[in-house]
């Protein structure tokens, strides 16, 4: 792992942005990010707006949400929703090309395989980046201590919050894995002693620092 050590989270968006834009820039054949929903990572996609805004490439993005909340865009809670806010701030709409884990079934459960074709079918390579938070428990996207990781073969899975049972739809580790890069933004010192110290216990972001074969840079600030 590689630690990037910030002063505040300002300094963190600015320095991750801007490495982000980066690539997005020089890569023509376009590229493909999974990203973290939740408040923390938001400032983080409004500046990558506003600095596409203001570059000059036409270089074509794809998105997908890490993990998603089995409700509509119109909530506050959905991921999805988040990076419409986000990334429609500067007129660069017409650039993302958002990967839904949503469809109109009535559970995760019974869509699981339609959004596996979906992600088979449109994001088959490995992602440019993925963007991962982390829990205090170790969590990571919706893949929670204790419950599984993967389903079968399939990229994606559904899941519930083991504390307020709610829906979600997960990529799994491996199609979190299967990526160029890794950014795990987190901040406080409670959440770095956790990821501090991830390799001794059992957690779900100890099996994708194992499990990786990629660069992982963290972006952490107190």
């Amino acid at each position: 792992m590689n630690y990037h050590t910030f002063d505040n989270f300002s300094a963190l968006t600015e320095a991750l942005s801007q490495q982000w834009l980066r690539i997005i820039e020089t890569s023509p054949q376009g590229s493909s990010f999974a990203l973290a929903g939740g408040s923390t990572p938001a400032p983080i996609y409004q500046r990558l707006d506003t600095l596409l805004a203001q570059s000059s490439t036409n270089n074509s993005v794809s998105l997908v949400a890490t993990d998603e909340r089995w409700v509509s865009d119109a909530d506050q809670q959905s991921n999805e929703g988040l990076f419409r806010r986000c990334l429609n701030q500067s007129g660069q709409a017409k650039r993302w090309k958002l990967v839904s884990l949503k469809n109109a079934s009535s559970s995760p459960e019974v869509a699981t395989d339609a959004i596996d074709d979906r992600l088979q079918t449109q994001l088959p390579h490995a992602f440019s980046a993925v963007l991962l938070g982390m829990g205090a428990d170790g969590h990571i996207a919706s893949l929670f201590p204790g419950a599984p990781t993967q389903h079968d073969q399939l990229t994606c899975l559904a899941a519930v919050h083991p504390q307020t049972r709610q829906s979600r739809m997960s990529l799994s580790l491996p199609r979190l894995l299967k990526t160029e890069r890794l950014w795990l933004v987190i901040t406080g010192a409670e959440k770095r002693r956790v990821l501090d110290n991830a390799l001794e216990g059992n957690l779900p972001i100890a099996a994708l620092l194992r499990e990786a074969t990629c660069p992982i840079d963290v972006f952490w600030c107190p």
